[in-house]
């Protein structure tokens, strides 16, 4: 199955090379949810993130259980940091 993910600058160095914009088309095995794909990508689970399936948030209590499909949009973003 592939997703369209979608990242900040600060994670580009996940992305598979030749990625543009912070986003790519990433193909993971059917039955994934937005934690296997943060552990496939070597995110920290402990940090947190603002996660986004398909235009809408996706809370964390059901990270695990949200099945993706092939051709969503997910979007896995940072905290914003600064002062």
């Amino acid at each position: 199955m592939k997703i369209h993910f979608k990242t900040s600058s600060i994670f580009e160095d996940i992305l598979p090379k030749g990625s543009t914009d912070d986003e790519a088309m990433i193909e993971f095995d059917d039955g994934f949810t937005p934690v296997d794909v943060m552990k496939q990508l070597g995110l920290p689970l402990d940090e947190f993130y603002l996660v986004i399936l398909n235009d809408a948030v996706v809370p964390k209590a059901q990270r695990e259980t949200t099945v993706l499909s092939d051709g969503d949009v997910l979007g896995i973003f940072p905290p914003l940091k600064g002062g």
